[in-house]
């Protein structure tokens, strides 16, 4: 049975893109999906990505990074930014924000994937949206909406020809999506379940069928939504690593998390403004 989980990183932030990350896996047992991350067996402890991520914590971005190496490792992970991530910049951001890494950064060492007799990962793929694109897309949807349709469109590239199961966290706490697949342009679904918790439904989207679930804390709970999350922060943390050290805070962690809350993102701003307009670096409200 083949299964795709789909998750982001950075709807809130001012600063840096916003990432959607789709992992597609090849399990034996249905009921795989819904056994709980504690409940599995892991050379490595899978958490939510803000946990596994802790700015505070040096050794945390290391944890992250081999979690996230270990799983890519499958895919030739040295291509990771060529081949799995669409970058969706303009000619000017990339000034800014790419450059030619040499994996891994922070940590000095990875094993390899884990979980081999429960499941086999099949397909990774993920978009990054920068900040120009970001601002263009809400001219017309806000960004929940955004959020949606990116999920879509990643669960189309990744999916087959049949029906296809894709499993996500709940996007901007809705209990009902109907209303945003509308204004999306989708018109045919079907709806399965809508509750606080649990949002499913079949949807003819372009030429395939997928059957979508939302979950409430998916990331912090079920394996597939969690390793695509984390994947995703790794990249967003790379992309947000070289922002930072091109505005010369060259930090073993991004000196700025790009939130707005964040007194880092400010000082960062304020050195964008030296030479640059930030409105070509800040994301609209």
């Amino acid at each position: 049975m083949e299964i795709i989980g789909i998750d982001e990183n950075g709807l809130g932030p001012i600063l840096g893109p916003l990432i959607i990350s789709g992992i597609k896996l090849k399990v034996k047992e249905p009921v795989f999906f819904y056994s709980k991350i504690e409940n599995l067996k892991s050379i490595f402890k899978i958490d939510d990505s803000k946990n596994v991520f802790k700015r505070t914590e040096k050794w945390a971005y290391s944890k992250g990074e081999i979690i996230s190496l270990s799983i890519l490792k499958t895919f030739n992970f040295e291509d990771l930014i060529e081949k799995y991530v669409n970058l969706i910049i303009s000619d000017y951001e990339k000034n800014f924000y790419i450059k030619n890494y040499k994996l891994p950064i922070w940590a000095k060492t990875y094993k390899e994937n884990n979980l081999r007799d429960e499941i086999n990962f099949i397909g990774y793929k993920a978009y990054a949206i920068f900040p120009s694109e970001f601002n263009k897309e809400l001219s017309r949807i806000n960004k929940f909406q955004m959020d949606i349709k990116f999920f879509l469109d990643l669960a189309y590239e990744l999916s087959s020809n049949e029906l296809n199961l894709v499993f996500c966290g709940k996007v901007g706490g809705y209990t009902y999506y109907t209303k945003e697949f509308l204004k999306l342009g989708i018109t045919k679904y079907e709806i399965l379940r809508e509750n606080k918790g649990h949002s499913a439904y079949k949807i003819r989207y372009r030429d395939k069928l997928l059957e979508i679930h939302f979950l409430l804390d998916g990331d912090k709970i079920y394996y597939p939504i969690a390793i695509a999350s984390i994947i995703g922060k790794y990249l967003r943390e790379l992309f947000m690593k070289v922002l930072n050290e091109r505005f010369g805070f060259d930090n073993e962690i991004p000196f700025s998390s790009g939130y707005k809350h964040d007194i880092k993102t400010i000082q960062l701003i304020e050195k964008i403004k030296l030479n640059y307009n930030t409105n070509d670096f800040l994301r609209i409200k």
